[in-house]
């Protein structure tokens, strides 16, 4: 299965570089609030991926995230991640990881969430929680 993966990303970032926004009206994956993301996150086995750029990384990120840089293409995220294990997804603002998360799942991964709002609505949310 791992062999097909690649070519069938491949295939899914041609048709994505043709795209400013992946088409929101398909997929299942889900988008979280901040509040059903961080009760997500809490199970060991989750992936969690900050798809922002290193330097968005370095200046904040949610705690045991893994960064993978999308603006240099999906690619990685396929070649990295486990297929088999869930998959947390966020970034700024949430619009590079819904992209993402469209990725995955048409790579066949089986349990993807998206952060709704991003790292900006994360960092909100625990500011106004103090």
């Amino acid at each position: 299965m791992k062999k097909y993966i690649l070519p069938l990303l491949f295939f899914v970032m041609i048709v994505l570089n043709s795209c400013v926004e992946v088409n929101s009206g398909s997929g299942s994956f889900k988008r979280l609030s901040v509040a059903e993301f961080k009760d997500f996150i809490s199970d060991s086995t989750v992936q969690l991926v900050d798809v922002r750029t290193p330097e968005e990384h370095l200046e904040g990120h949610i705690p045991g995230s893994l960064n993978i840089d999308v603006n240099k293409g999906h690619e990685e995220l396929a070649a990295v991640l486990d297929p088999e294990r869930p998959v947390a997804l966020y970034c700024r603002s949430g619009r590079r990881s819904k992209n993402a998360g469209f990725v995955l799942e048409a790579v066949f991964f089986k349990n993807v969430v998206d952060l709704e709002g991003g790292y900006n609505a994360w960092v909100e949310y625990h500011s106004n929680a103090k």
